[in-house]
């Protein structure tokens, strides 16, 4: 008997081949580092099986335990020169939503890193109003006084866990709603401000071996597609068609500099446009 192939969606084709040619990157944002040989295969589950079929995986929106590992090899980071206050209001876009939650993962991240007491209360509140506006708030709030009470009595390792443990429960959420689109922008706005605090934090303390962590042209060739292929009413606005010519100028920046080597001046470069992206999020033009 012929074997039994099951039909899949064709345009869902293309976009799980790109996924899979990233098997050597970890998206962080989420942030964004480029890793080797720490990203294993994961075992064929019926849960990561819906996630492919959904464009939802360990690329678009990953776990962060593998993104605590790059930070480790950049720490000590400067805290006070890479944060950022948290945001005060909550935009109308869902799609900004999206992407300010995404920021404020890898916030997290480095508030984690730093390992700043205070700042874990600020953020799991504001963390719990954007999940409410994307329709998962009670993903977090499950997680939020558990964040606060373990970062009070200084759990570090535990902290990080308790933020795994959200992520993968947002995760789950917009598999369960058929979310991808937000799963990308989630990841995009993790990303892009993963890339702003590390480059800052290469840029600071230089090195070409740090400056490796930004070589990821196969990740932003990645997203500079996936800026392609919103709805017209999203892609035309103003933010998005910002969002699209940063990105694209990231890549050109990437691409002339890697096979070189990243200087310091390309660096600073790649933080400032990364800051500008992000900036832009928080405004929403």
């Amino acid at each position: 008997m012929a074997p039994v192939v099951r039909q899949r969606d064709t345009d869902m084709e293309p976009r799980v081949r790109i996924l899979c040619s990233l098997s050597i990157f970890l998206v962080a944002g989420m942030m964004g580092l480029l890793t080797d040989g720490i990203a294993q295969e994961e075992p064929i589950t019926e849960q990561r099986y819906e996630r492919e079929e959904l464009g939802v995986n360990r690329y678009t929106a990953p776990s962060i335990e593998r993104i605590f590992q790059q930070l480790d090899d950049l720490r000590p980071l400067p805290f006070e020169q890479l944060q950022r206050e948290l945001p005060k209001a909550s935009p109308a876009s869902r799609e900004q939503k999206g992407l300010i939650f995404g920021g404020l993962v890898a916030d997290g991240f480095l508030i984690v890193e730093a390992e700043r007491k205070n700042a874990v209360d600020n953020l799991g509140h504001v963390l719990m109003r954007e999940a409410r506006g994307l329709g998962v708030g009670d993903r977090v709030t499950r997680h939020s006084a558990s964040l606060t009470d373990l970062a009070r009595r200084g759990h570090w390792p535990a902290v990080r866990k308790e933020l795994i443990a959200t992520q993968a429960d947002v995760e789950q959420a917009l598999i369960e709603l058929h979310d991808q689109k937000m799963a990308h922008l989630i990841s995009l706005g993790g990303w892009l401000r993963g890339l702003e605090i590390s480059a800052g934090a290469i840029e600071l303390d230089f090195s070409p071996q740090r400056a490796k962590v930004l070589a990821q042209q196969d990740l932003v060739d990645y997203f500079a597609g996936e800026l392609k292929t919103l709805p017209p009413a999203v892609a035309r606005t103003p933010l998005f068609e910002k969002l699209r010519a940063g990105v694209n100028a990231i890549r050109v920046s990437l691409t002339r500099t890697i096979a070189a080597g990243l200087k310091p001046a390309d660096v600073k470069a790649i933080r400032a446009q990364a800051r500008e992206l992000n900036l832009a999020i928080r405004q929403g033009d």
